[in-house]
């Protein structure tokens, strides 16, 4: 039998997703042998390394080499992974048509053609296409609202609509294509990034005199509907909904209003903490415990801003000092641990 301790590890490692550097079988070895008996839940995938200049060769290559890749972390790996890409078509889309991927349409380009069967076929080519590269889980669809023509997501063409109506109705089909294959669709950015001036990669974004409660309508929509198994939070900060922090570190914001008012009761993902708007205002302990507080299930560490090769190695420590600390409790690993497991069970992982 596990001793507690090994327990509540393995435990608190279903909440780390992390990035890694290589392209190769030997690579995703080469990644669990470093951490020795340190578990994570999840990997991400890039096709770029954006801390170089010009940005090189990350994880992506080719269909076949991404299929090596991922066949070698599951095997690689003592729990099996939710292994995941942004793949939301046109500007980020990390299976390039270069590379030899099929082409994808943006979610703009869909918005503007409004067209359900359009959206359904299109999106079920972009689930049937991770499915069969070894991929589980697609950070897409966005349902922030296209509301500011200077917000960088709305600039990308990453945004669907300016009418939640429109956008849970798509963003419905969407999730419906991914689930059908056994991949998880995670819907972004909670509580919704459409009307912000700013961009959360390079440093804390305000969105009090922009944001409105109708950005909360296609969650609210995709809840009711029953569809919706995780979501991403944004880095946002709005006062009036929370004084203090922002929304990837706001129980008022994630466990108030996401959990209790909207009824949501799946995964919730943090964006990746090593964005400016956390990193350059908050210590990696700090960040963590306030995740858990706020009800994050899985932290996101993309890895690519910024590389840090002992990430999963310091996570795990800093949850470990918390909890003997009292900071934070084992049941709330163990209720983040018991969502991650069961999404994991629902595409038949384990």
């Amino acid at each position: 039998m596990k001793s507690p301790a090994k327990d509540m590890k393995t435990m608190s490692g279903q909440m780390i997703m992390v990035g890694l550097r290589g392209t190769s079988p030997e690579d995703a070895k080469s990644f669990f042998d470093s951490h020795h008996e340190l578990t994570v839940g999840g990997i991400i995938l890039y096709d770029q390394n954006v801390t170089t200049d010009p940005p090189s060769s990350h994880n992506i290559k080719s269909p076949e080499q991404v299929i090596e890749l991922n066949q070698s972390l599951q095997s690689n790996s003592s729990t099996p992974l939710l292994i995941g890409v942004d793949q939301e078509g046109g500007q980020v889309n990390r299976l390039k048509k270069e590379y030899g991927f099929p082409h994808s349409k943006s979610w703009a380009d869909l918005g503007r053609l409004n067209d359900e069967a359009q959206t359904d076929s299109h999106s079920k080519g972009i689930a049937s296409s991770l499915s069969s590269y070894g991929f589980n889980l697609n950070f897409a669809p966005v349902v922030d609202l296209s509301l500011n023509r200077e917000n960088v997501i709305v600039q990308k063409g990453r945004c669907f609509s300016d009418d939640p109506d429109t956008v849970a109705t798509h963003a419905k089909l969407f999730i419906n294509a991914h689930l059908n294959q056994n991949v998880i669709p995670v819907c972004k950015h909670f509580p919704g990034q459409g009307s912000a001036r700013g961009d959360t990669h390079e440093g804390l974004v305000d969105v009090s005199e922009t944001w409105s409660e109708n950005e909360l309508k296609p969650y609210q929509k995709l809840i009711d509907r029953g569809c919706v198994p995780a979501i991403m939070t944004s880095h946002l900060f709005h006062k009036g909904l929370d004084p203090d922090f922002p929304a990837t570190l706001s129980s008022k914001i994630i466990n108030e209003l996401l959990r209790e008012q909207l009824g949501f009761d799946g995964v919730i993902i943090s964006d990746d903490p090593q964005m400016g708007a956390i990193a350059k205002h908050y210590d990696l302990k700090t960040v963590i415990q306030l995740m858990i507080h706020a009800g994050v299930d899985m932290f996101c560490f993309g890895n690519n801003l910024i590389y840090d090769p002992d990430i999963v190695q310091k996570v795990h420590t800093i949850i470990g000092e918390l909890l003997d600390e009292g900071s934070i409790t084992a049941e709330q690993i163990q209720r983040s641990y018991d969502r991650v497991m069961c999404l994991k069970i629902r595409i038949g992982l384990v």
